[in-house]
Order: structure tokens, then sequence, then C-alpha cells
């Protein structure tokens, strides 16, 4: 059955707009994980937009499940994963990058990045996941550096307007999945997922794990966290189990 990671980034996002210490990321990852989160995912960018140092520190001494932490191959930001040692490591585009919105990690012309920064992670006995674009080129760089994960970018996915987009984006994502496993990695789904679109890739059966943060955080704005984290796990375990 795919596992859930909630990403806390909006909720750093609620706190940041008032430059407040509430509602901190750490109190919503513990909600998260009693209402049965499988994991915690936090994105420390290089302009700290959202999460900070401290909150990184902090969810990795409270989160129980398991934390991943987003970054871009950045050296300040490695020397912090190398530091705290959170279970997973899933490398980003870079922030300042405008070219990269909606899109995975650019392997074309920073794949040396990539490269070296994932061996690092993978030395220190910390998981890799690469966090791309549903491509086969990719699926191999990733595979050529013992990636434990590749983490699919759902942007074109979750943007297809018309039923025979949908499925062609269905068909290319069942495809890259298969085509991961094969490679010996896990394929994970993040980027735009909400409870609606999480209902088909579930359905497809080929996905270990599921990131989701804007969703879960706008929905439990209204009904609470725990509620927002349960409602997004009874969809993900009845489509995974009809």
């Amino acid at each position: 059955m795919p596992s859930l990671s909630v990403k806390v980034d909006h909720i750093a996002a609620v706190r940041n707009v008032k430059k407040a210490k509430e509602p901190a990321p750490s109190q919503a990852a513990v909600l998260a994980e009693l209402a049965g989160a499988d994991g915690i995912t936090c994105h420390l960018r290089e302009d700290r937009k959202y999460i900070r140092d401290r909150d990184f520190y902090i969810l990795k001494e409270v989160v129980q499940t398991g934390l991943t932490l987003q970054i871009a191959p950045d050296e300040e930001l490695l020397e912090r994963a190398l530091e705290v040692k959170p279970a997973i490591v899933t490398l980003m585009p870079f922030s300042g990058d405008d070219s990269a919105m909606g899109k995975g990690i650019d392997l074309a012309n920073y794949g040396d990045h990539y490269a070296g920064a994932a061996t690092s992670i993978s030395e220190a006995d910390i998981k890799v996941c690469y966090f791309i674009d549903p491509d086969s080129d990719a699926i191999k760089d990733a595979a050529r550096v013992k990636a434990h994960a590749v983490e699919f970018n759902m942007h074109d996915f979750t943007m297809a307007g018309t039923d025979e987009d949908i499925k062609s984006e269905l068909n290319r994502l069942e495809q890259m999945a298969q085509l991961a496993e094969k490679l010996g990695m896990k394929a994970w789904g993040g980027n735009g997922l909400d409870y609606k679109n999480i209902r088909l890739l579930v359905e497809l059966g080929v996905f270990e794990r599921f990131t989701i943060g804007y969703a879960i955080t706008s929905r439990a704005v209204l009904i609470g966290m725990d509620r927002a984290v349960r409602d997004m796990l009874d969809i993900i375990n009845h489509h995974y189990e009809s």
C-alpha cells in the first residue's frame, strides 16, 4: 500500500506571513503523524523562503516516522543535511532558477552537481531520492548514483486538461514507474497532488509513496490537520484496496 509523507512547508508559509512563531511546522508534523502519516517532508531552500534551519533541526528531533529533507545540491544545504542526517534527502531544482519552475531537476546542465551530492549523502548512510520529470534518461541517471527512489514531478499530470491528456500522462507515469522499479528504485509521486487527482495515481498501483503538502494544509485550515490527513489516507487506502 502506498505511504503518505506530509510536507509541512505551507505551514511555515502561513507563519511567515506575520513573521510569527506559530503555526510551527513541527507542531503540524506531530499532528500529522498522530493522524497516521507515514512520514514528514520539508524543503530547505537556498533563500529559506518557508522552512528555516531551526525548523529542520526541531523536525529532526520530533518526527518519529521518518523525515525527508528536500534540498538543491548547494554546498551549505548539503552540509546541513550531513550534519542533521534525516532519513532521506530528496535532491531538488535550485530555488533561484526560474526556468525550473514546474520541472524536475536539470540533469542535463547540473548532472555532476547532483551526482556529487548523491554520493556524499549515500556515504553518510542517508537514502537518496531524485525529484525528476517522468523521463527515462533521468531515471537512468538516478540509477547510476544508486538512488533509493525517484520522486516523479506530477506537474504535467495535474495540469492535463482533457481525458485524452490525462490518460496519456497516466500511461507515461506507469511506464516510468515500472522502469524505476526494474532498475532497483522506488517510484514516488509529488507536486500538485490533491484529494481528487490522487485517486487515479493510487489506482495505477505502481507508486510506493506520495508527498503531499498544499492540499492537506489548505484543508487543515478548515477542518484541522488530523481530519485532513485522515481524509487523504482514507482515499489512498480505499482506492488501493479496490
